[in-house]
């Protein structure tokens, strides 16, 4: 995204800038692409949700669904199954070709040191090859393809010849065959094929986190993606339900790992240092600014299920981090400040549909007369609307999450009943489901709402008429209030949404825009089905660190493959540090014996003698 793509497109206020970053003489130093990029950008920006939602095309079921939990299939007919993209990042680092360019930036990144310890030891395991993409491709072919839009793999460019002469071109898989058979099911795309016209400058990147900045604008017919690396693999049949489907939305899997970040500081002290973490750490405090703060939960590390579009959103709204990232060719260049797409994605989608529904109930359902202003009438329909839920379901006890409305139907208990009532494939593997937008943002299934309180959460003396007895009070302006719940005190808002939510056997009506205003429902239709999400848990993944030949033989080889386990999803991490050849040469053995259990059948993009 170019600084004037963000100022014309998408400018809002509320932007918060990080400290500043590490000074030379902490050894970060900003290549002059960096500084050009992104000198000018803010670090957040709010996109107004009636832009945000200008893409969203309605079909006519979306209104019922969302307002009662209902779907028609004799008005509607049954939904079309989704085609999803399935999109690596991968690079085929024993590949010498590559290891020349690599080592040429690698020797100018401010990583480096004079003994050369970070090129040593930086590249260990990231960019080694065991053949994992072969195989993955297997597992998609046999237990996705029915719902396969195209398989893309992003690659680096790399010269025509060993000897590093030659025009640069794409690295294809040496196994892959390169015929227009071929080419309608597996897509080979360069960085340059996809990256931002103004972040090219920035390549070659050899940093995943930067490519996954990108990896929206792959170029598609399709809204939908699942991220891939290549050490992640299917293990049974799936539905496409199991990623995503019309009715619930991007399928989300986290772990217990949760941060909730309000400050930096200054040196980075008290940072995350291990993998995902620092990273994870940063964009903690980026949403948190945007969205106010709050303990978010890190996803599974397993493909990640997206929209285009919404990724789109995400990285507008961050248009310095998501640019600075672009431009660290290596991770932590810039000192850990580069953004986390998944974490971010996962995380704006879900806070994005909340955004939505306390907007449709402040500004547009409890502004009746639309003059921006709640009188005291108005902040009694709010307070009046609250209060029955509030009353069924609050509780004293702080380490219990608020009571659960028993009179209110589980969506999450009903999906896959729902989808084939729709005419769509129930999930097949991702069964356990904790929660649907359907049955509210994913903010309020845990929470506690002990201590709710009027005056806290609306406004000092909301619930009387005095305060504006003789003139208005600036606290109830509906913006205010909105902010108030949506991100001064997020949550206030969390349990304004699980209340008012009580008056509903199903379906979020009770917050939504009255039918007498049609263009504010239709936004809000279309912001629910943009941003819809649905939980499930992680015991459908097998996630194994694989760290030496005993390890893998043991507890892949043995006591998974030989005594017929069976998982859903595999990610096999390649975590082994050593670099004696003999002992790596002993774990590609093994780890290809278990794929070839597991995947022995040869893909239909496969060369026949590789």
């Amino acid at each position: 995204m170019t600084p004037n793509t963000i100022s014309s497109q998408w400018v809002g206020g509320g932007s918060v800038l990080a400290p500043a970053r590490p000074s030379n003489d902490l050894g970060y130093h900003e290549s002059e692409e960096q500084k050009t990029l992104y000198a000018t950008l803010p670090d957040v920006i709010r996109i107004p949700l009636v832009e945000a939602v200008s893409d969203v095309e309605l079909d006519g079921w979306e209104d019922d669904w969302f307002a009662h939990g209902r779907f028609d299939v004799e008005s509607w007919g049954p939904l079309e199954e989704p085609k999803i993209d399935f999109v690596y990042n991968w690079v085929n680092g024993s590949d010498e070709a590559f290891r020349k360019i690599r080592r040429q930036y690698e020797l100018k990144s401010p990583l480096n040191d004079d003994a050369g310890k970070w090129i040593s030891r930086h590249g260990t395991n990231r960019y080694r090859d065991w053949g994992e993409l072969r195989y993955s491709l297997r597992s998609l072919d046999r237990y996705a393809a029915r719902f396969i839009n195209k398989i893309q793999i992003l690659v680096n460019s790399v010269a025509a010849k060993p000897d590093g002469t030659g025009e640069l071109q794409p690295q294809r898989p040496s196994w892959l065959r390169n015929d227009p058979e071929t080419d309608e099911h597996v897509q080979v795309l360069s960085q340059e094929a996809f990256f931002h016209e103004e972040e090219r400058r920035c390549l070659p990147t050899f940093n995943s986190l930067a490519i996954e900045s990108e990896i929206y604008m792959t170029p598609s017919t399709t809204d939908r993606l699942v991220a891939l690396s290549d050490d992640m693999f299917l293990g049974m049949p799936h539905a496409a339900s199991d990623f995503y489907s019309p009715l619930f939305g991007s399928v989300m899997a986290f772990k217990s790992d949760h941060y909730n970040v309000r400050h930096l500081g200054s040196g980075r002290k008290g940072w995350p240092t291990f993998g995902e973490k620092p990273f994870v750490y940063y964009t903690s405090y980026l949403l948190n600014h945007r969205f106010g703060a709050r303990a978010r939960y890190v996803q599974a590390h397993f493909g990640h299920s997206v929209s285009r579009s919404v990724m789109h959103e995400t990285m507008a709204s961050f248009p310095r981090p998501a640019a600075q990232g672009a431009c660290d060719r290596f991770r932590g260049e810039s000192h850990h400040y580069q953004i986390y797409p998944w974490y971010a994605g996962f995380h704006y989608t879900i806070e994005r549909f909340r955004e939505a529904l306390l907007w449709s109930f402040v500004i547009t359902r409890s502004d009746t007369n639309g003059d921006g202003y709640l009188d005291w009438m108005e902040r009694r329909m709010i307070l009046d609307a609250v209060e029955p839920g509030w009353q069924l379901l609050s509780s004293s006890d702080s380490s219990e999450p608020a009571k659960r409305n028993a009179n209110r139907d589980r969506m999450y208990y009903r999906l896959p009943q729902m989808l084939e009532k729709a005419g769509l494939e129930p999930p097949i593997v991702n069964v356990d489901v904790l929660w649907t937008s359907v049955d509210g943002p994913e903010t309020i299934r845990n929470i506690k709402c002990h201590d709710f309180s009027v005056d806290k959460c609306f406004a000092d003396s909301f619930g009387s008429p005095l305060s504006d007895d003789a003139s208005q009070n600036t606290d109830f302006m509906a913006s205010n209030v909105f902010s108030r719940l949506a991100s001064q005190h997020p949550e206030c808002g969390d349990c304004l949404i699980k209340f008012v939510l009580a008056s509903a056997t199903r379906g979020l009506e009770p917050l939504l825009p009255p039918k007498l205003k049609p263009k504010e429902r239709l936004v809000v239709i279309k912001a629910l089905k943009k941003y819809q999400h649905t939980i499930v848990d992680t015991d459908a993944m097998k996630f194994v660190m694989i760290k030496d030949a005993d390890q893998a033989r043991m507890e892949l080889l043995d006591r998974t493959v030989k005594a017929g386990k069976k998982y859903g999803q595999y990610c096999l991490n390649d975590d082994v540090m050593i670099e004696d050849e003999e002992e790596v040469s002993r774990v590609k053995e093994i780890m290809t014996a278990v794929f070839d259990e597991l995947w022995p059948e040869r893909g239909r993009w496969e060369k026949n003698d590789a």
